[in-house]
């Protein structure tokens, strides 16, 4: 299990991981201007790694990428978790055409599965569903707070960089 926490009160993009024991395992940073691979105003160059966020573990650095799968009202979005240029991981958020329903979040690689919102009325909730059985959880534990945690409770075949690239997704996507 791990426990990811907003480094400061004052900056929402910036979380540090922590394992059961409460030692630091890991961290995910935002960039100052995240870009899309297929962004149309770019402020990076083509193919930069500078617009991607950091995730920075114990097994070494990673980067998420993101690129727009449509343009509408709301748009659908692909995260991909990779080092050098190797996918480690894959999601996409996907918006129905609905524009009142929240966007339904799917892991697509290392196991095809969904993030479903289990939502509370006072903290968000997501559970990890892989062919109708629920394998594990990310929330929010208290429903106020100075700095935004999040409990982790993943299975173990989902590697540090893995668990933290789903916590990010609920991060990102928690409040659409």
């Amino acid at each position: 299990m791990l426990t990811v926490c907003q480094k400061s009160a004052l900056s929402g993009f910036h979380y540090e991981a922590f394992d059961a024991h409460g030692l630091p395992v890991g961290e995910v940073v935002w960039p100052t201007w995240a870009q899309a691979k297929n962004a149309r105003l770019r402020w990076h160059k083509p193919g930069s790694p500078e617009g991607d966020l950091q995730v920075r573990c114990t097994q070494g650095h990673y980067r998420i990428g993101f690129e727009y799968l449509t343009r509408a009202f709301a748009n659908d979005v692909r995260f991909t978790l990779h080092q050098g240029g190797e996918p480690l991981a894959v999601a996409e958020v996907l918006f129905p055409p609905e524009k009142l329903k929240r966007a339904e979040i799917w892991l697509r690689q290392p196991l095809a599965a969904q993030l479903v919102p289990a939502n509370h009325w006072t903290r968000a909730r997501y559970r990890l569903e892989h062919e109708g059985q629920t394998l594990g959880w990310v929330e929010e534990p208290r429903a106020l707070s100075f700095k935004r945690e999040l409990r982790v409770d993943l299975p173990a075949s989902l590697d540090l960089p893995t668990q933290l690239f789903i916590a990010f997704l609920m991060i990102n996507s928690a409040f659409r």
